[in-house]
């Protein structure tokens, strides 16, 4: 017998995944995907490449607590 249960409906609306790729970025901060890459630049947030090696394209995942930390600091 397997018994599988959901989280708390609250759980679930407050949590926000750990990294995200630029379109669920766009979705979850309003951020577009040049200004997104414009704040990694900067070193604002954080993102992480992954890709095979040897390969020369990937995919990019942002860092969500760093935009959510970016955020908070431009709200003085």
């Amino acid at each position: 017998m397997k018994i599988t249960s959901l989280p708390p409906q609250s759980a679930a609306v407050n949590a926000l995944p750990e990294f995200a790729d630029h379109r669920t970025a766009r979705a979850l901060f309003g951020l577009s995907r040049s200004h997104l890459y414009n704040l990694v630049n900067e070193g604002k947030i954080r993102s992480v490449s992954i890709r095979k090696p040897g390969a020369l394209k990937g995919r990019r995942l942002f860092v969500c607590a760093s935009i959510r930390d970016f955020l908070h600091s431009q709200v003085a």
